[in-house]
């Protein structure tokens, strides 16, 4: 799949098409550089190719090409799975707390220092 878009992306490139010399579009411009135009066109103003927005409205679904590709999911998700991938991940860290003169003070890893008095230990949640 990739090697057809790439197929087609240097072919219209090149700007070339095989049309007849009756051919009568805006510039004198090949139909695969239009399509390209409506493709730059489409990508910088939703952020989806047209090809994605075609499918979208088969399915009923969000579809984009970008974002499989980029492997950040499957090319039609439903809205559901877009909030369940676009949720942010998070883990937990310890943190230990320990007593002072004034407020307790906390450090990511133990105290090397024996004299200190361990308040308590709790988990920070950490977003990745």
């Amino acid at each position: 799949m990739k090697y057809l878009f790439l197929a087609l992306f240097a072919a219209q490139l090149s700007g070339c098409w095989f049309t007849d010399a009756n051919t009568h579009l805006p510039l004198h411009a090949s139909p695969l550089g239009l399509w390209g135009a409506g493709e730059a066109v489409s990508v910088l103003t939703t952020g989806k190719a047209m090809e994605s927005h075609l499918a979208s409205a088969v399915t009923g679904k969000d579809c984009s090409v970008g974002r499989f590709f980029s492997g950040k999911g499957k090319f039609c998700m439903t809205q559901i799975e877009l909030m369940r991938e676009n949720m942010p991940r998070y883990t937990t860290e310890p943190v230990y707390c320990y007593r002072t003169l004034a407020a307790p003070v906390c450090y990511g890893v133990p105290s090397p220092n024996p004299a200190d008095t361990l308040v308590g230990v709790y988990e920070k949640p950490v977003y990745r």
